[in-house]
């Protein structure tokens, strides 16, 4: 499902790396306006509150990248003024989600905090839904292992081998794949005995 466009942003916390100049105060000036509450640093300084602690981050592409944006989960935000190759490959590299080209004005700034807080919704709902399959890929392994199982044990095709477990779940009011997981590990521990039983047999 594809998240909604984020349209309002009062009360986010935004952080501005940038030199002390004409744009960076028009850049913190509108953003106040929009009703986010701005911290701002000079990547000059060297240093820098937390990142994790704000919810977008503008960052300036010509100076400081590599301090001012580390690629975490949030929103970030590029302000372009040479449009050189190795510095944009830079941009690319950090993932933003929108940018400004500079010199910074008021307009644009509200178009490029949609499309970056819209994208990186959208980019987190993508790597949920990818978590998500990955666990439900691994969850089928065991499934597959465990009517193969049945399959040789009791001569079942696979639809009656599955249909087996899916009883036992529903019997027991589990899921599939804890049945199939435990069914598994019982066949390994018979299968590590079964040599033993022999060996004391012959004994």
């Amino acid at each position: 499902m594809t998240p909604p466009v984020v349209r309002n942003f009062r009360g986010a916390h935004a952080l501005v790396c940038h030199a002390d100049d004409g744009g960076r105060a028009t850049l913190a000036a509108t953003l106040q306006q929009l009703g986010l509450e701005v911290t701002l640093c000079d990547p000059a300084d060297g240093a820098k509150p937390p990142i994790t602690n704000f919810d977008v981050v503008f960052f300036d592409a010509d100076d400081g990248i590599d301090g001012a944006a580390e690629p975490l989960d949030i929103p970030l935000i590029a302000l372009i003024g040479v449009e050189a190759p190795s510095r944009l490959a830079r941009v690319v590299k950090r993932r933003a989600a929108a940018y400004i080209i500079k010199p910074v004005r008021s307009s644009g700034i509200y178009t490029a905090l949609v499309v970056a807080f819209s994208e990186h919704a959208r980019r987190k709902a993508e790597a949920d839904e990818r978590a998500a399959l990955s666990r439900r890929l691994a969850g089928r392994r065991p499934i597959v292992k465990a009517i193969l199982h049945l399959m040789r044990r009791d001569g079942l095709d696979d639809d009656a081998a599955f249909q087996s477990l899916r009883t036992d779940a529903m019997r027991r009011r589990v899921p599939v794949e804890d049945v199939a997981r435990e069914l598994i590990e019982q066949a390994d521990d018979d299968d590590q005995t079964a040599p033993e039983t022999r060996n004391a047999k012959r004994m």
